[in-house]
């Protein structure tokens, strides 16, 4: 079984291989996901929890984990059980796209991230899982890339939850600090580390941006831009409740501190009300969904929040449900495109008749959606309001009237409309969306079914509501009103201002702006001067250079005089050279300042060093002197504003490099490298210990040095007979 576990993640990821093959890429998507489904049972039917781990950074302390519990079971049954309708309908509705294996490869590549995640039992593993999502979702978002919408739609996802999932990093590692591992099994509870509101505060970051809370919602949204299948896979069944799923990773490590609270209710709770009030203003289906999904996020991120066994067993049954109404509906919204070539809820009217089994199936999940007795949405908003405190349920009721609300305005479009209308609606645009209708039936009049996610859970709480009076006719009446806000929201679309800023705009004026400020830092930087470079580098140079010399201690000098005669002279002919007006001049103190220190190597007695410099400077010399008599003009051009800049940077570089030059060269080593070639002369086979360093003993950095002359002989050869 444990091998079985660690390759669950990689089955759609191989099928890949077979998808860009072009041949039924849409069965081999639902094979493969179908074979995770099997696999899954029959790790639930072991009747405990299975972990596998492979080696990866050793020295880290993390490696490639997985973990079969009960939570990371039903999210992972989650993915591939929608994987495999997906699939199946994806093949109907892109049944004219020439880029289906891509697409398909997309989803797979998904699918096996989404798997591993939800499976991971170590912080970094579940961090790699979490960016493969983001990344996957970047290319299935912007899969149509001819359109400038969808390629801005999936830039904005992925920034944000990169953004997010680079904070949720570091929260990981300060974690894993305090907690001694990287293993998700072996966190205890988190209370009195200084650093415990940081990590949680990093750790919120990454799971409110992938679970879009409210303010950083707008991706998601945006992301409706994408085809349908995309939308009900990614953002409706799978990594949209990545974040809550981290919320319930994490609820057992953070979930004891006051900020645990104080921060994911409130979040979780605004949210909830302004996903469902914006649904009701929405007049595109996708458009209403994606905000009815941020809505039902809220709600879960606020149940999470609670910090309760009880909230947590309310958040799973919700998400849960919510993906089999939710995902239903996105599905149908796209059999609704596809065939009415809109989604435009004012343009729709009386599908019901053209399309009755598609108005059907739309009618049970939005009775869910709106918690009516006898389904699942009723089941799981009665446990939501056991886990809240009552004194917020008027947040449960306001949202469950507007969840209502616009649950009537998706169900606009099959209403009314003349009779005698042709009946058609394809097979796979609808079937894929019945068993997930199902769920939603049996989840609310099987007891069992909720029941056994439980006990999966190991949780002993009775969340099933007896069917009564008292508890069927609150739901009915927010139901009820939640239809007439619904009638009412229709006439405030046709008046409703597009808001002047939201998110996606604030997200786009920001990049623009971020844009504008680049290409001035550009401008101003990339001068093309090479003298603007050098200053630049040689600044930095200095700067970090010198730095640790602030405050250095200073061994005492002890000059003497013959060598301050030859430093002098070097000085004075540097001098010279600066300031001269004649090039003819500055070439010949240049030469100056290379015999002063002839003379310098002489006084240390270093004669085949010296010998060296003279032949240098002299052949140098010679050709500067060669060049200057050419020239059209021997005198040296007028100085540049920026000659006093100059000035200064070549007196900084000097100077610090002096200093590290002396700085090295003060102290005692610990041997001599002197000692060390004298003593190792005789084994390099010479006696001359200048010629052994230059040829043996760095002989390395001697071929270097040939080879760039050779380099810059090349060039300058090619140079003058290009001139020739």
């Amino acid at each position: 079984m444990e091998t079985i576990l660690l390759g669950i993640p990689w089955i759609p990821v191989l099928a890949t291989l077979l998808a860009v093959r072009g041949r039924a890429p849409a069965a081999v998507a639902a094979s493969s996901c179908g074979t995770v489904v099997v696999a899954l049972l029959a790790l639930w039917a072991e009747g405990r929890t299975v972990a596998a781990e492979l080696p990866w950074f050793p020295a880290l302390g993390t490696a490639y984990r997985l973990q079969a519990d009960g939570l990371g079971l039903l999210f992972a049954l989650l993915v591939a059980g929608v994987g495999v309708l997906v699939a199946l309908y994806a093949g109907a509705y892109l049944e004219h796209e020439a880029r289906q294996p891509a697409f398909f490869a997309y989803l797979l590549l998904f699918t096996g991230a989404m798997l591993g995640l939800v499976l991971a039992d170590d912080l970094l593993t579940l961090y790699v899982f979490w960016e493969a999502t983001s990344v996957a979702s970047f290319a299935l978002i912007g899969f149509n890339d001819d359109r400038w919408e969808a390629r801005q739609a999936a830039v904005r996802a992925l920034v944000v939850t990169v953004v997010g999932g680079l904070a949720m990093l570091a929260g990981f590692v300060l974690l894993a600090q305090e907690a001694g591992t990287f293993r998700l099994s072996e966190l205890g509870p988190l209370r009195d580390s200084p650093r415990a509101g940081w990590i949680l505060a990093l750790v919120l970051a990454g799971a409110f941006t992938k679970s879009a809370q409210v303010p950083v919602h707008f991706w998601l949204p945006g992301a409706m831009v994408a085809p349908t299948p995309v939308s009900a896979y990614l953002h409706s069944a799978t990594m949209v409740k990545a974040g809550v799923f981290l919320l319930l990773r994490m609820l057992p490590v953070l979930g004891g501190l006051e900020a645990w609270r104080a921060w994911v209710v409130p979040t979780g709770l605004v949210t909830f009300v302004f996903g469902a009030a914006v649904a009701v203003l929405q007049d595109d289906l996708k458009a209403l969904l994606a905000y009815g999904t941020v809505s039902a996020l809220g709600l879960a991120t606020a149940l999470v929040g609670a910090g309760t066994e009880l909230g947590r067993d309310a958040a799973v049954l919700y998400l849960l449900n919510h993906a089999a109404y939710k995902g239903t509906l996105f599905l149908l919204a796209g059999a609704v495109e596809h065939e009415a070539g809109t989604r435009r809820i004012r343009e729709l009217r009386g599908l019901g008749r053209r399309m009755p089994a598609t108005a059907a199936l739309a009618a049970v999940a939005a009775f869910s959606l709106a918690a009516l007795p006898g389904s699942g949405g009723f089941v799981a908003k009665d446990a939501v309001a056991k886990a809240l405190e009552p004194s917020l349920e008027p947040w449960l009721w306001l949202g469950a009237v507007l969840s209502s609300a616009f649950a009537f305005r998706f169900l606009q479009v099959f209403l009314g409309g003349p009779d005698g209308v042709k009946r058609h609606e394809p097979l796979g645009l609808w079937a894929p969306a019945l068993p997930l209708a199902a769920l939603c039936v049996v989840f609310g009049t099987w007891r069992a079914l909720p029941e056994a996610i439980l006990a999966q859970l190991g949780a002993g709480h009775n969340v099933w509501p007896e069917l009564s009076a008292a508890k069927a006719v609150p739901a009915v009446s927010a139901a009820l009103a939640g239809t007439g806000v619904g009638w009412i929201g229709t006439s405030l679309v046709v008046r409703w201002p597009a808001l002047r800023w939201n998110g996606e705009r604030v997200f786009d004026a920001g990049q623009a702006a971020l844009m504008r400020f680049a290409e001035s830092l550009t401008s101003t930087t990339l001068t093309g001067r090479l003298r603007d470079y050098l200053v630049v580098v040689l600044g930095v140079a200095v700067v970090g250079a010198g730095w640790p010399l602030v405050g250095a201690r200073w061994p005492e000098i002890r000059p003497v005089a013959y060598e301050a005669v030859f430093v002098g002279i070097g000085a004075c002919a540097v001098l010279v050279t600066v300031l001269s007006r004649s090039l003819l001049g500055a070439v010949v103190a240049l030469g100056a300042v290379g015999y002063a220190v002839v003379f310098l190597f002489m006084s240390l007695r270093a004669p085949d060093v010296a010998l060296t410099q003279v032949l240098v400077e002299t052949v140098t010399l010679v050709l500067f002197l060669a060049v200057v008599v050419h020239l059209l003009s021997p005198d040296v051009p007028d100085r540049h504003p920026w000659a006093g800049v100059d000035l200064v940077a070549s007196v900084c570089v000097g100077l610090v490099a002096a200093a590290l030059a002396f700085q090295a060269t003060a102290g005692p080593p610990t041997r001599r490298l002197a000692e060390f070639f004298a003593e190792n002369a005789e084994r390099a086979g010479g006696a001359n210990l200048v010629n052994l360093i230059l040829v043996d003993f760095r002989g390395l950095d001697t071929l270097g040095e040939i080879t760039v002359l050779g380099i810059a002989a090349l060039g300058v050869l090619a140079l003058a007979r290009r001139a020739v």
